[in-house]
């Protein structure tokens, strides 16, 4: 079995000598999976980065080689690596959309990258990801998030190279679309015999196709251990396929791989199972548990708040949920919303109040309408119909710009905060501009403001002067979401901000959001497939399903007995079976 990939004892370093990784090594063998796993900051990103001869600035290598079949990438000229990544090598970044030419339709987007152009073959692998011919007439601004993740992958996988290096492929994706996109990966692999190097904070998703996992960690790397074969996540018991070349290895102090035949190979590792030394992860039953602030609500009079018994609350159309504590401390009122892309309609008579200081989850597929409606909320929308009212006052929606409602106003933070943060400025500039322009802070004030800002994100004041290049995701995040408490927002909302943290990293961002509601009565809109996360934190959920709301209500319950298939499926079960609840945890018969 050939090796396409190898890295032996590669160690990368800021431009100030710091190690971000290293000394890592490891090998990736065709027809395999590799996952890198390990926190937010961790070095995966500049890692798979490394795959492609490509380092981020500031950043260089010290020692080592990044090996791609055969090649040693930083020994090739410009030129040369061009030529060798286009034949060798398809990378998906973190933000896939912003790698997608806006004004191209997804035919062409796929037609440029495919030696073989024609249709079939266009659709066929538009299809292993889960989308439809419809989708191939779209441009890039009428797909959703995850959406667009699955084109930008199609894009690396109709070019059948050698090696595919993908990072956060299942961030942004509900449950059943997660599971399905790794069993195409998975058979990818084995078929094509392409050697897979991913990332993934969804700990049991990831190990469940990985043959080897590689844990990134601040001062060093490890391999962790070796699945063979791997085990799918959601399937029967049993392997994928079998195979007596099982290898595990580990990290000597020099950092170099002593690998250590594994006996026959094979370990059957049950769904959900965790490698030690990994950590735990959400396994495949449900923990409802704890559910933040609380947040008193009620809906319109004859429906029942959470009531498993009031189907009159749930049924498909247009819902009517209010988080609030009467009229007067509804913050935001959002009647008959309904909004289009090209002419097709995304969303459908939406309605909903939420409470000062009240927590809010939308939850639904990929294409559902989810950013959609966050962009609607924040005016950001133009083809919106509808009323909306910020604390009683009516607001612009559509096409009108909102001119002097910054301040105590509405603020969206989105999925993406590599791309939503300019490059070329500094966090302090990132943060100054909206100070001076929407909150009129002094010059004098500002770097006391700024300092205050990064403290109450939980950020050291030294952050100020790097650039985004310069930061983790998990700090990005947290400056994205300063950026947005500038403007000292009466609502906050939040689009997927965790889809591409660890998981503590996520649990530390939406606890510092409750902790932000409690101290600034801030009501918070939260869209995420972290079903777990928004169990904990967001006492009221709203479901979308094609553009409708169809389920609403309190969380614990709707997430322990869906009234809808398409909830279930959100939560990784691959039918309309309905879970029976036992105490607090979610048991699927």
């Amino acid at each position: 079995m050939s090796t396409p990939v190898v890295i032996d004892t590669l160690t990368v370093c800021g431009a100030n000598g710091q190690e971000l990784f290293g000394p890592t090594s490891f090998a990736v063998a065709a027809g395999t999976v590799t996952a890198l796993t390990g926190p937010s900051g961790s070095g995966k990103t500049t890692l798979m980065r490394a795959l492609l001869g490509h380092l981020p600035v500031g950043t260089y290598r010290s020692v080592g080689v990044a090996e791609v079949a055969g090649q040693d990438v930083f020994a090739l000229s410009p030129e040369a690596l061009q030529r060798f990544r286009r034949n060798h090598i398809a990378y998906v970044g973190q933000d896939p959309g912003s790698a997608l030419n806006p004004l191209m339709r997804v035919r062409s987007l796929l037609g440029e990258m495919s030696q073989e152009s024609a249709a079939d073959s266009l659709l066929e692998t538009l299809e292993l990801v889960g989308l439809s011919a419809e989708h191939l007439r779209r441009r890039p601004g009428e797909l959703s998030g995850g959406q667009q993740r699955r084109v930008a992958l199609a894009r690396a996988l109709v070019r059948h190279t050698s090696v595919l290096v993908l990072d956060e492929p299942l961030a942004g994706l509900h449950g059943s679309l997660r599971t399905e996109i790794a069993r195409v990966l998975a058979d990818i692999a084995a078929h094509r015999s392409a050697a897979i190097v991913l990332s993934g904070h969804d700990t049991a998703a990831v190990h469940a196709i990985a043959d080897n996992v590689v844990e990134l960690g601040v001062a060093q790397s490890k391999l962790v251990g070796v699945l063979a074969p791997s085990v799918l996540v959601g399937a029967p018991d049993g392997p994928r396929r079998s195979r007596d070349d099982g290898i595990a290895g580990d990290i000597d102090s020099e950092g170099s791989l002593e690998a250590v035949v594994a006996g026959t190979g094979h370990a059957y590792v049950p769904v959900g199972a965790v490698l030690p030394a990994v950590g735990s992860s959400a396994g495949s039953a449900l923990s409802v548990v704890g559910h933040g602030a609380a947040s008193v609500g009620a809906v319109l009079p004859g429906h029942e708040v959470g009531g498993r018994g009031a189907d009159t609350d749930r049924v498909a159309g247009r819902r009517f949920e209010r988080t609030g504590r009467g009229d007067a401390q509804v913050v935001l009122r959002v009647r008959n919303l309904s909004t289009s892309i090209g002419g097709n309609a995304v969303l459908s008579d939406i309605d909903l109040e939420l409470g000062r200081g009240a927590s809010l989850a939308v939850v639904g597929a990929s294409g559902a309408g989810k950013t959609t409606l966050a962009r609607a909320i924040a005016g950001l929308h133009r083809e919106s119909i509808g009323s909306l009212e910020l604390r009683g006052e009516p607001m612009p929606i559509g096409a009108r710009r909102r001119k002097g409602n910054g301040s105590n106003g509405i603020q969206l933070v989105t999925q993406n905060p590599r791309s939503a943060l300019n490059p070329r400025r500094t966090v302090a500039q990132t943060l100054g501009r909206p100070l001076r322009r929407i909150g009129k802070v002094p010059k004098r004030q500002l770097v006391q403001r700024i300092t205050e800002l990064l403290g109450s994100v939980e950020l050291a004041p030294e952050l100020a002067a790097r650039y985004p290049h310069q930061l983790s995701g998990g700090q990005r995040q947290r400056v994205a979401l300063a950026r947005a408490l500038a403007a000292e927002p009466a609502v906050l909302v939040c689009d997927e901000i965790t889809s591409a943290l660890d998981h503590d990293t996520a649990s530390s961002i939406m606890t510092l959001l409750d902790r932000i509601r409690a101290d600034h009565d801030t009501a918070l809109v939260v869209i995420s497939h972290d079903i777990p996360l928004i169990a904990t934190h967001c006492p009221r959920l709203v479901v979308l399903d094609h553009g409708r709301i169809i389920e609403s209500g309190d969380t614990a319950g709707i997430l322990a007995s869906p009234a809808h298939s398409a909830t279930g499926e959100l939560l990784g079960w691959p039918g309309p079976r309905q879970p029976r609840a036992e105490g607090r945890i979610c048991i699927m018969e």
